[in-house]
């Protein structure tokens, strides 16, 4: 009766780890950007000489093919300071040759609830790049991607796999060259149709509490920077016009006095601000109406380059 019964079990959950091993595999094979720039690190990553950090708004405008500093863009989507900050400590030890790190000051980012230990994202920090985010032991299941956020990945498998429409250009920096598709490439780059959209993902709900606290961290991870004697630059990515025309200005204010503060604190930090910037930048540079597309990312880069050389001069 009791072999019978273990038997019975293992005919049950066989197939059930097999297919989740099976998913599970099928989603380490998606395109992303960690892969490419895991393998970036491990191969060139003692000879990287400047690290960018921050959300997908920095991900997307920084192309380190198009930065003469060989340059790692550790940039991913709602990855906010405290991420940063863990990143930064721990792999810096793999990056001896980084003298410059460039962190984001977007318009929200001080009024935005930190990731935490509870970040889906951990699992991907932690088996692409070897860096533990939980603030805690890891174990097996930590390194399981699937299920760190089934239902995203879920969307993603089925449009890789069974869809089959997105299209992906990784350089071997991990940047996407070919993420153009979304909104303002479906309105077909169209200003009039774009101003017409009223409703997009912008924060308007001032929190002087998570203020305090974000503004807390950042400036630890600027004293902890200057400790290790490296170049600090602050940027702004540029954002489309209408974005600009629905900021909070107690938000904005509290942001920019942020900027300024540290520039008095710390002489030594450069600023790179192109938020504003609406005369370089048109609709066909952007993805939406706070990230650039490759095209806007290729001009943002190219200034970069040119103003990271001229602090060499």
């Amino acid at each position: 009766m009791q072999r019978t019964f273990i038997i019975s079990l293992f005919a049950f959950f066989i197939p059930v780890v097999l297919g989740y091993l099976a998913v599970e595999f099928a989603t380490r094979e998606l395109p992303m950007s960690y892969r490419y720039i895991s393998e970036y690190m491990k191969t060139e990553g003692e000879t990287i000489e400047v690290l960018a950090l921050g959300s997908s708004q920095v991900k997307n405008a920084i192309n380190p093919a198009l930065i003469d500093l060989k340059t790692l863009n550790l940039a991913s989507g709602n990855q906010h300071h405290d991420t940063d900050f863990k990143l930064l400590k721990q792999l810096l030890p793999k990056l001896p040759n980084v003298k410059t790190v460039i962190i984001e000051a977007s318009y929200s980012h001080f009024e935005l609830p930190h990731n935490s230990s509870a970040f889906w994202k951990n699992s991907i920090y932690l088996t692409y790049y070897g860096a533990n985010n939980f603030e805690r032991k890891t174990y097996f299941k930590d390194q399981l991607i699937y299920l760190s956020n089934p239902q995203f990945l879920s969307e993603k498998l089925y449009e890789y796999y069974i869809k089959r429409e997105e299209s992906f250009g990784f350089n071997r920096f991990g940047y996407d060259t070919l993420n153009y598709a979304g909104v303002f490439k479906d309105l077909n780059y169209d200003e009039a149709k774009i101003s017409e959209k009223k409703v997009f993902k912008i924060n308007k709900v001032p929190n002087l509490e998570l203020f305090e606290q974000n503004t807390k961290l950042f400036f630890e991870m600027l004293e902890y920077l200057e400790a290790k004697k490296l170049n600090v630059m602050l940027v702004e990515v540029p954002m489309y016009k209408t974005y600009h025309r629905q900021r909070v200005p107690e938000i904005l204010k509290r942001r920019d006095s942020i900027v300024q503060l540290t520039k008095q604190r710390y002489s030594t930090i450069e600023l790179y601000l192109q938020e504003a910037d609406t005369l370089q930048y048109s609709a066909k540079d952007y993805w939406n109406q706070s990230h650039l597309n490759p095209r806007g990312g290729k001009k943002f880069s190219t200034d970069l380059n040119i103003y990271l050389n001229s602090l060499l001069n």
